[in-house]
């Protein structure tokens, strides 16, 4: 619950493992090849008498030319093979990227063991069909003069950019993620289409730690003060983020936009405009105001907020974060779509029981009740308010009345 007052103790040490530098990961893969459409198309069914690259033609892997990858030889081979039968069955669209799970030898480990011996395992694999344009220079168009022509025409080339992991188990919790990490990389194609440069390597090198550790490196920024920030996010408050480097910055909102439910505030919002419009006589309705809250990172010295912003759901739901291992962004992802959902259906449970108590004294007093013990009724009372008719609205007055005269405090 927020107030007033500065907290002292929301001041948490910055807690940055140095390990969290950019760096290869070995159980973290990425592939970039040239995608020959025409080629693909082309290709016809493979028969039993069919030779070796016969068979790899009617794969489809020949349409996919490795431009750049950190995998081994087989393991390349294995893992474009299982992309070019997934593209026969369903080509995605350019930008729409798929997630699959392939069976595959690990680098990691079968470099240290025969090819023969090595292992089969489960990885998941992200991919994406992106396309870049090109100018292209026609000698058609070059005059007799010498002189060549301002119109130029374009050349559109496709790309498959395809992040493995043989660590993360659900990269599709990752999607919005991934896809604009992949369109990033589209500039870089643009202009070092003729010489592969050390910036795609390093551009794809580092997907795990764009795409992935934010979350990871947020908990560090802020420890146990990370209450506060989920506090934030569920609050749907405008942030203002101080002395941060801008990947800081960035980390934190992406952080929040994994927790925020402002979509569900969006929703809400709109049924109250309806509302309004369809019934002027309840224009004066309340409307929810935005809350700005306002965070100080100091690199190597502390965070702060300027109030104390947190409740018992969020101190629970911190505590229970805080005991996962830092690295497993999966269940980290996972976890806190779970504390949005459970906070969402907190709200829906608290909004029947306000509709039953519109003609059960008894129904209200479990209203009561249970904003006492859910541990978020502040922000669950923020939120009822936004589609509520004029019946809950009443209902709603007389609990906050009875709130207020006895001095209670919803945590």
């Amino acid at each position: 619950m927020a107030d007033s007052t500065s907290d002292s103790s929301s001041v948490q040490s910055l807690q940055v493992d140095q390990s969290s530098e950019k760096k290869i990961d070995n159980n973290r893969f990425y592939a970039l090849y040239s995608f020959n459409a025409q080629k693909f198309s082309d290709l016809g069914p493979s028969t039993d008498n069919a030779s070796t690259s016969t068979v790899e033609q009617a794969d489809g892997s020949l349409s996919l030319n490795i431009i750049a990858t950190n995998l081994t030889a087989t393991t390349e081979t294995d893992l474009r093979k299982s992309i070019a039968q997934r593209l026969s069955k369903n080509c995605p669209k350019s930008g729409d990227g798929v997630f699959l799970s392939v069976g595959l030898q690990n680098p990691k480990t079968s470099t240290s063991i025969s090819i023969s011996a090595a292992a089969s395992v489960s990885a998941s694999c992200y991919f994406c069909l992106i396309e870049s344009t090109f100018d292209t220079l026609d000698f058609d168009l070059v005059s007799q003069e010498g002189k060549c022509s301002d119109i130029r025409p374009h050349e559109v080339q496709q790309f498959l950019v395809c992040f493995l992991s043989f660590q993360d188990s659900s990269l599709e919790q990752f999607r919005s993620d991934f896809d604009s990490y992949t369109q990033g990389l589209i500039p870089l194609l643009d202009k070092e289409l003729s010489q592969l440069s050390t910036r795609i390597h390093n551009y794809l090198e580092q997907w795990p730690y764009v795409v992935l550790e934010y979350l990871t490196r947020t908990i560090q920024y802020f420890g146990s003060g990370i209450q506060h920030l989920l506090y934030s996010a569920l609050l749907n408050a405008n942030l203002q983020i101080n002395d941060a480097t801008e990947e800081q910055e960035d980390d934190i909102r992406r952080f929040i936009n994994c927790v925020s439910i402002s979509s569900l505030v969006e929703q809400l919002q709109s049924s109250e405009s309806v509302k309004i419009e369809t019934c002027p006589e309840f224009n004066d309705l309340w409307l929810l105001q935005p809350i700005v809250i306002t965070i100080t990172l100091r690199q190597g010295q502390s965070v702060t907020f300027d109030k104390t912003y947190s409740c018992n759901f969020c101190t629970q739901a911190s505590e229970k974060l805080l005991s996962f291992d830092p690295t497993n962004v999966s269940k980290i992802k996972d976890f806190l779509e779970t504390i949005k959902l459970t906070f969402v259906h907190c709200l829906n449970k608290l909004k029947r029981f306000l509709k039953q108590a519109e003609l059960d004294y008894y129904a209200l007093y479990r209203s009561f009740s249970y904003l006492k013990k859910c541990g978020c009724g502040d922000m669950l009372l923020r939120y009822v308010k936004l589609d509520g008719g004029p019946e809950t609205l009443s209902v709603l007055s007389v609990l906050e009345t009875f709130i207020k005269d006895m001095k209670l405090t919803l945590m």
